[in-house]
């Protein structure tokens, strides 16, 4: 059995309202039933409402979808879980979890009250740390992750291990952008909040809470 390490990654997200001339995004040839039901698959969920998000980024997110493109060439395995039990300071985290038998790992949660473009932003926002934990093979416990993001990211709550990158907050940014100005026949996406700040950070002792 797979067993939770007490470390924790997350980040700032900051999600800005685009302005009206943002461009359009272009179609894409993926199908969210491929990157959502393949039996090996690197991104899982149990949750229906979960998987309704992850199939309204496929379809409305060009950048989302390529995220769950590069995580499933990965040797990492992301699962994802909607909760109502994070702290208070926290909109979402990504878990790592120890190795098993070779293969890594990772955990993230987002808080069920987000709205669906939230839920989508963040999602990416953490996809995108996980494929930086992908391209770092030697990530494997808690001290290869906090030195992977001394190494990368930038520290934003100094003293609790707690990191960002410039890549993970834009590519929130940038699906933000697509999700407000896709257009299909399933799904509309909602205006918002014109500034939303999700927190999250690279603890070790519980710090994040």
């Amino acid at each position: 059995m797979t067993e939770l390490l007490p470390l924790v990654l997350s980040g700032l997200l900051t999600l800005t309202q685009p302005s009206a001339d943002a461009p359009s995004v272009p179609k894409r040839s993926v199908t969210a039933e491929a990157l959502l039901t393949a039996p090996d698959r690197h991104v899982r969920t149990t949750d229906r409402h979960v998987l309704n998000l992850l199939t309204q980024g496929v379809r409305r997110s060009t950048t989302f979808a390529n995220l769950m493109q590069q995580l499933n060439q990965s040797d990492v395995i992301v699962y994802i879980q909607a909760v109502d039990t994070l702290p208070s300071t926290l909109a979402g985290r990504l878990m790592l979890a120890a190795d098993a038998h070779g293969q890594r790992y990772l955990r993230v949660q987002v808080r069920q009250t987000l709205t669906p473009n939230e839920s989508i932003a963040l999602m990416a926002h953490e996809f995108r740390h996980a494929l930086e934990i992908a391209a770092a093979s030697e990530v494997r416990d808690a001290r290869g992750l906090i030195a992977l993001y001394q190494r990368i990211g930038d520290e934003s709550l100094p003293g609790m291990h707690a990191y960002e990158t410039d890549a993970a907050q834009d590519v929130g940014r940038q699906v933000r952008v697509e999700l407000l100005h896709a257009v299909t026949a399933d799904a509309t996406p909602s205006s918002g909040p014109s500034l939303v700040a999700l927190r999250t950070c690279v603890a070790t002792d519980g710090s994040c809470e």
